[in-house]
């Protein structure tokens, strides 16, 4: 009979062999539709060849340090290597997104959708503190900023310009062009911002 202890072994045993096949499945793909060998691979990550191959076929369990070093080689985000491509569909609950960037009194932005060399764009939700604002979150001269506002009176400052904004309210911003988004209210405010690189690049 099985102790307890067992039991939650195996099915951690059981998850991380799960995750590998995803990894290497999702490496494998990410390099034939790149057209690139495992010798391009590594010069581009910094991962040797022998170890690329070992993940690609399932025989060894990459560390974060490695797939960290994976996906910035590739310009790609965590989320192409660890999910399946038959996920056509994705719930995303905000509010289980960890914080990719804050400020505290400012405002907490939340990574939704990140990069992914599939889609030429990159989602994120913020959330702007009472009579808190906050500026561009990119410097590319590429991505073009789409933002609706989902809560809350804003005041948008570009261009020498004030814009004022409500819910419902959607804005683009051309790449390279900076701003900042005010809130003057005692309310918090929340919008949707939207990064689409145009050109079809990400660097």
């Amino acid at each position: 009979m099985l102790r307890f202890s067992e039991i939650n072994i195996n099915v951690i045993v059981f998850r991380m062999s799960r995750v590998d096949r995803k990894i290497a499945e999702n490496l494998k793909r990410i390099r034939k539709a790149g057209n690139m060998s495992l010798d391009t691979m590594a010069a581009r990550t910094g991962v040797s060849k022998s170890m690329l191959g070992q993940i690609e076929r399932g025989e060894s369990n990459p560390t974060v340090a490695t797939i960290e070093k994976i996906a910035e080689g590739l310009k790609i985000s965590f989320d192409e290597l660890f999910y399946t491509r038959e996920e056509d569909i994705r719930v995303v609950d905000p509010e289980r997104m960890e914080i990719y960037r804050e400020k505290e009194g400012k405002y907490r932005i939340r990574q939704i959708f990140g990069y992914d060399s599939r889609r030429t764009f990159e989602v994120y939700q913020a959330e702007i503190y009472p009579s808190g604002s906050m500026r561009d979150i990119t410097d590319k001269e590429d991505a073009v900023r789409y933002i609706t506002v989902l809560e809350g009176e804003l005041l948008l400052h570009a261009d020498h310009e004030v814009y004022t904004l409500s819910p419902g309210d959607e804005v683009r911003i051309a790449g390279g062009k900076a701003y900042q988004i005010e809130n003057r209210s005692g309310m918090f405010a929340r919008i949707s911002l939207l990064l689409s690189f145009e050109r079809g690049t990400r660097r």
